[in-house]
């Protein structure tokens, strides 16, 4: 009777998170189109998908922070308690992926509603719906990450939320480091590879944004030799950082495991 209403409770639950995250994914997501629109920062396509890469590094780590409540007297770590090394892995995996099954759903709906609202092509579409998936995943593993190490759900969300604040307005910054540096070259890819929206105008061919009106003079970059890096190789780098904090917090777990056992 217990494990039942258990059951009913996580069922009532996960249908609550999944209501509430398209809820405000939505309303995030047209908020951030209004505001990309009105900066004039691309067609109605690009502010959509910019505004849907948004959305996604906003939800996706409270999502993930959310799935590994560090609370010692949750139900939760007293179960890891008992895992191997092994099971704890695939535990961690398996909290992260699915807590990013109802932004992944939103991801599928709103590019599929971007098909008819902004005439998005097909391919183009295909391609956000993998960026954005992979993003998400990546992204809650980094919030994963960090609320582990912090033992907090917020505040492991809003370093997460920093780690991609440097990342999106990295270009910016080499403002004033240029005071500094003769040649920023060197610097330039780097910051173009760690961008998640630079993988957004290789999606859409054409579009160089930085060269709009209102970022040709806030970044020194339009100033020197450079080219926007593949969106796949792009996704590759968000990957990379996403399975390190993964296996960051995999690692975490397993010496508290070792730790409570000896």
């Amino acid at each position: 009777m217990i494990v039942t209403n258990l059951k009913l409770f996580s069922n009532v639950t996960h249908y609550r998170i999944t209501f509430v995250c398209f809820c405000i994914a939505s309303i995030l997501q047209l908020l951030t189109y209004q505001l990309l629109t009105l900066a004039k920062l691309g067609s109605s396509a690009v502010c959509f998908a910019f505004a849907q890469t948004i959305v996604v590094l906003l939800v996706a780590p409270y999502l993930a922070a959310l799935s590994v409540n560090v609370d010692k007297q949750s139900i939760y770590n007293s179960h890891l308690l008992l895992l191997s090394p092994t099971h704890i892995g695939k535990s961690l995996l398996v909290r992260l992926v699915s807590s990013q099954v109802a932004l992944m759903c939103w991801i599928v709906l709103s590019t599929g509603l971007s098909l008819f609202v902004t005439n998005l092509p097909v391919i183009k579409a295909v391609k956000m719906i993998v960026l954005l998936g992979l993003c998400s995943v990546s992204a809650g593993a980094i919030g994963m990450w960090w609320t582990q190490t912090l033992k907090d759900v917020i505040f492991g969300s809003v370093c997460t939320y920093f780690i991609y604040g440097i990342f999106v307005v990295s270009a910016f910054l080499l403002m004033p480091i240029e005071r500094y540096v003769d040649n920023l070259q060197p610097m330039i890819q780097p910051v173009l590879h760690l961008n998640p929206l630079i993988a957004v105008c290789n999606i859409f061919e054409g579009l160089d944004i930085f060269r709009i009106p209102l970022l040709y003079k806030i970044t020194p970059i339009t100033f020197y030799d450079y080219s926007y890096p593949l969106w796949y190789i792009i996704l590759i780098w968000q990957l990379v950082i996403g399975i390190s904090c993964y296996l960051l917090t995999w690692g975490m777990c397993r010496s508290l495991n070792i730790s409570t056992i000896y």
